[in-house]
């Protein structure tokens, strides 16, 4: 009961006392949250990633043939562990997120900071969650936005054998007060993931 209220929260983004609500008061919220902070520190959500992303590539299998990593900002109102104030919200809590999606949209790695932090600092930790899971190796073209473009990442990503790099290039910008249209389908698949904290 408690893991089917957690799946709740995450695929709902409802707060634990909604998803209490949701499930007819038949688990509280404050269990709900002992659950989820025992079952991390055991390792039952890492453990479950693992078989999910296993049998996935048995399945289906990752398309490692372009792989995107950006970052996004998440409101996180209660604050706690690396939250920081949002740059772009008023100075609210939140944490940045850094993921790594392959072709299909499918997270390989991710990186959580304070919302303050910036993607570059989120990059290596990225990188690095994507190398435990032995994926880094099987990577041809790696897709990063502009705010990546300096000298000492692409030495970086070279150290790592990622040479096949692709950063995204400023658009043309019309000149100031100039309406404009928002440019469809060149988002990353990468933007368009949902995360919930």
């Amino acid at each position: 009961m408690c893991f089917r209220g957690i799946l709740i929260r995450l695929t709902t983004g409802s707060s634990w006392e909604d998803v209490e609500a949701i499930m007819e008061y038949k688990v509280s919220d404050t269990t709900l949250r002992s659950r989820r902070d025992e079952w991390i520190a055991a390792g039952v959500f890492a453990e479950l990633e693992a078989e999910t992303r296993a049998g996935y590539g048995r399945i289906i299998g990752l398309d490692l043939s372009f792989v995107a990593i950006d970052g996004s900002i998440h409101e996180v109102p209660c604050g706690g562990e690396r939250t920081g104030k949002s740059p772009v919200d008023r100075a609210k809590l939140g944490q940045k997120w850094s993921i790594a999606a392959d072709a299909n949209g499918i997270p390989i790695g991710i990186a959580i900071d304070g919302a303050n932090r910036n993607d570059i600092k989120l990059l290596e930790p990225a990188l690095d969650s994507i190398i435990t899971k032995g994926l880094l190796a099987d990577i041809e073209l790696l897709a990063l936005d502009r705010g990546y473009d300096f000298p000492m990442i692409r030495e970086r990503l070279a150290g790592n054998d990622l040479t096949e790099l692709e950063i995204q290039q400023p658009g043309t910008k019309p000149p100031p007060g100039t309406p404009h249209r928002l440019t469809l389908g060149l988002r990353w698949i990468v933007e368009a993931l949902p995360p919930r904290t």
